[in-house]
């Protein structure tokens, strides 16, 4: 039976990309900070409680798994952390653990688990963001995270036939999930709901079709990836272009707070 390692599995994303592989025949080892999360998940996993912003995390991690399953086949990174406290405001706890849980983790982990993918020539699948293409003013750190983690990926990907490890990178634009209502609340950007939020399970089928139709990268939605690209080739045109779409999302925005009772 194969094995897949998900992180931040107890989150809606998370949990939905559980669900599916479970479904799909693979023993799930399901990493989070939240055990109580963990434990509610449906189907048999192997629950493993990890606080991803610990640098002692990812080699615990690959223990863990090595020690219980002495396999692994599927490492999909999918925790991810957003601080929307204005960057001059923000501590360097905060920014620290914005980093270690969307960039360093990622990537110690993969680092830890990759002698056991090359010998099942295994599957990094990692949720990124559109994020990780288009800067975002009220998160630079996270757009920081999500810009390095796209490329270390992409940097990876070039070694596939050298290390026998496939890569695949998802980058799903607003999610309905806790997360984003956190934004809402906090002064995230509004960008978020320049179109309407994604269900979790729109990216938990992307991650899937990964496992059946493996592509280096899937934006969701399509257009929105093209787009961005497009308004990337002059990154100079952010500055006035911004509070632009900024007022033309905030209607958007202010539904989506009343509809979830954020004041």
């Amino acid at each position: 039976m194969k094995t897949a390692v998900v992180t931040g599995a107890a989150g809606a994303i998370g949990s939905a990309i559980c669900a599916r592989l479970v479904a799909r025949g693979y023993t799930v080892v399901a990493v989070d900070i939240d055990a109580a999360g963990l434990a509610a998940l449906p189907g048999a996993v192997v629950a493993v409680p990890a606080d991803l912003s610990d640098p002692a995390a990812a080699p615990l991690i690959a223990a863990a798994v090595a020690e219980q399953l002495g396999r692994c086949d599927l490492l999909v990174n999918n925790a991810g952390i957003v601080v929307t406290t204005p960057f001059e405001h923000a501590s360097p706890d905060q920014l620290t653990r914005e980093l270690r849980v969307n960039l360093e983790t990622p990537i110690l982990l993969t680092r830890a688990l990759f002698p056991m993918l090359q010998e099942r020539r295994g599957h990094v699948v990692s949720v990124v963001s559109l994020g990780g293409l288009l800067p975002l003013a009220q998160s630079p750190g996270y757009s920081a995270s999500k810009f390095g983690l796209r490329g270390f990926l992409l940097g990876l990907a070039q070694r596939t036939d050298e290390t026998g490890v496939r890569v695949s990178i998802v980058n799903p634009g607003a999610v309905d999930t806790p997360m984003l209502r956190h934004e809402a609340a906090t002064g995230g950007s509004p960008l978020n709901f320049l179109g309407s939020p994604m269900h979790p399970d729109a990216v938990a089928a992307a991650v899937e079709m990964q496992l059946q139709r493996p592509r280096l990268e899937t934006n969701l939605p399509r257009h929105d990836g093209w787009l961005i690209k497009t308004a990337m080739l002059n990154p100079g045109l952010l500055t006035p272009l911004r509070p632009v779409l900024e007022r033309i999302a905030r209607p958007a925005l202010e539904k989506y707070r009343r509809l979830n009772g954020i004041a």
